[in-house]
């Protein structure tokens, strides 16, 4: 009874703003409306507990908007070809973490999806908005009937020499990574959610890279279930991408509950599902299974025990004095 208290109201919420988002698309014939951030912000922000990053609804809305807006405008006027584009895309997004004041991660998907995806449509951003502002009125309201508390924002300085280390390792991964990926075609292995996922693994203290094995899971299953819901009932059956919408996001909160992980970026991931060309639904779980997994890895091998060796010297001076 406790748990259905907790979370069946933000559940069912997250899955009517979704379906709802989808639906428009559907309904307006505009697949740029289709944010699939939109799913994370809702896990991040609604479902969990305690939300899942140090930001409050106005700077959301700002960082959100802004990078969508920057992404278009990079599709645009920047004529560098898709992958220094993509690199481009990350680095702007990685600068802005730094000086953001948040821990603030999914924008670096809503500046980097219309960059993959080629999007030069202003709905995009306009999309992004709307949808942001919604999410941020469904956390008030949420809190309002005491479904979750009124969390308090303080700034986050991440701009030491520790963290522009870490931006830099950041963008050479991610541009190793990408070019890979887009040699061999699997251009999914850097999906954004991906991306957002990184920025926040990568992060000291982060907990999530303490269980490599149960994130890279997680992950992985959303994917797998976004592409089978798409492939059985959309392109097999021709139903509904709308229903095909309530449907993956009800399993993926059902998964994320399970493993009591509430990692954001894996409901991303199958909401991303929806938005890919039909020919790379097949490869997709692959896709995602090998960049959530090279991800993981990188984070602990490269940036985990630099990180925490750096907080035991902190410590240790904090003692000493």
């Amino acid at each position: 009874m406790n748990f259905v208290r907790k979370y069946l109201p933000s559940d069912l919420l997250a899955v009517a703003l979704v379906t709802a988002m989808v639906f428009a698309a559907e309904y307006l014939g505009e697949k740029e409306i289709i944010f699939p951030e939109m799913a994370a912000l809702s896990v991040g922000y609604l479902v969990a507990v305690k939300r899942s990053w140090m930001v409050n609804g106005r700077r959301m809305l700002f960082l959100i908007t802004a990078s969508a807006v920057t992404g278009v405008l990079i599709v645009r006027y920047v004529n560098m070809g898709l992958y220094p584009q993509i690199v481009l895309a990350f680095i702007i997004s990685q600068i802005v973490f730094l000086y953001s004041g948040t821990t603030f991660a999914p924008f670096v998907s809503a500046i980097v999806l219309p960059v993959m995806l080629q999007t030069t449509s202003w709905v995009y951003p306009i999309a992004a908005f709307i949808l942001t502002f919604i999410l941020v009125i469904s956390h008030k309201l949420l809190i309002r009937c005491g479904f979750r508390i009124d969390e308090a924002y303080k700034p986050v300085i991440l701009n030491s020499k520790d963290d522009h280390i870490d931006l830099v390792l950041r963008v050479i991964i991610v541009a190793i990574l990408g070019f890979a990926a887009l040699k061999f075609g699997m251009k999914f292995m850097i999906a954004p959610p991906l991306l957002v996922a990184f920025t926040e693994v990568s992060r000291p203290r982060n907990r999530t890279r303490n269980h490599p094995v149960k994130a890279v899971s997680l992950v992985s299953l959303c994917g797998l279930t976004g592409a089978l819901v798409r492939y059985l009932f959309n392109i097999k059956m021709g139903l509904s991408l709308t229903l095909c919408a309530v449907i993956i996001m009800t399993v993926s909160l059902c998964i994320i509950h399970i493993f009591g992980m509430y990692m954001p970026p894996a409901a991303a991931i199958a909401i991303l599902s929806l938005l890919i060309p039909e020919e790379a639904v097949i490869m997709f779980p692959v896709q995602v299974f090998a960049g959530i997994a090279i991800i993981m890895a990188c984070s602990r091998l490269l940036f985990m025990r630099r990180q925490e060796r750096k907080l035991l010297e902190q410590d240790h001076e904090l003692d000493a004095k």
